[in-house]
């Protein structure tokens, strides 16, 4: 009985396997691999009526960068058909369903540890923010370096970020992880060079000169590229045409 029923489980992971979508890799600038996606099945025959999105997590904790995720994915968003509820929202829903900061945490240390929120949390938060599903964003990459005046070369920033969708029942639906790296203008070794100011032991150019990309620019590349492959709505079903022909 012991040997049926662990058979069973295997075929069962096998058939689960077999009916996942294999991971879609997006197209690549310069021969790199800049996405990977996966969508599960299911998508095909749900119809979720709204996602929310909650708040970031990076590799770092920093606040800031969470708040940069949550900002850039706003304006996307709206190319995917769905009512969206943003991370604002969801932390005051939370905190009041969980009686403060403690839910936060917790939505926090599990992104860090497997990218997405598991199962049964996500069942107990899509019931208390009365949503179909969640979103989630991790910043895995965060990198922005700038040219010193006396340097030659160019500024540039970079990111990299994994997602996933998880719905009310806590099936996985879409992941997504990807990476974009922007530069900015090349910078000549003491050209453009206005001014050269003290800033504590160093020394700082004052030029006319634009730097790295901001955050805010790289990511939205990223997160257009994501939204057009972000699982969309099924489409309504089409009316029947009227039956054709005379009638008496």
């Amino acid at each position: 009985m012991a040997r049926f029923a662990w058979v069973a489980a295997l075929v069962g992971v096998v058939i689960a396997f077999g009916l996942s979508r294999p991971a879609t890799t997006a197209p690549s600038e310069g021969g790199k691999k800049l996405d990977t996606f996966w969508t599960s099945p299911a998508m095909d025959s749900l119809a979720l009526r709204s996602v929310t999105l909650l708040p970031g997590a990076s590799f770092d904790n920093e606040l800031t960068t969470e708040k940069e995720l949550e900002t850039a994915w706003a304006p996307v968003s709206k190319a995917t058909g769905y009512r969206w509820y943003y991370s604002t929202l969801a932390k005051d829903l939370l905190r009041h369903a969980f009686g403060g900061d403690s839910v936060l945490k917790a939505i926090r240390a599990g992104l860090l540890k497997d990218g997405r929120v598991d199962s049964v949390s996500a069942q107990r938060l899509c019931a208390a923010l009365h949503t179909s599903a969640i979103l989630t964003l991790r910043a895995d990459v965060w990198e922005r370096t700038q040219i010193e005046w006396n340097q030659t070369g160019k500024p540039w920033t970079r990111v990299a970020v994994k997602a996933a969708l998880v719905d009310s029942t806590g099936r996985l639906l879409w992941t997504a992880s990807g990476n974009e790296t922007m530069e900015g203008p090349l910078h000549q070794a003491d050209d453009a060079t206005l001014g050269v100011k003290s800033s504590g032991l160093n020394l700082q150019s004052v030029t006319g000169e634009a730097g790295a990309p901001a955050f805010q620019e790289v990511l939205a590349k990223l997160f257009t590229r994501w939204a057009a492959n972000f699982p969309g709505r099924p489409a309504p079903a089409a009316a029947p045409a009227p039956a054709s022909g005379g009638g008496s």
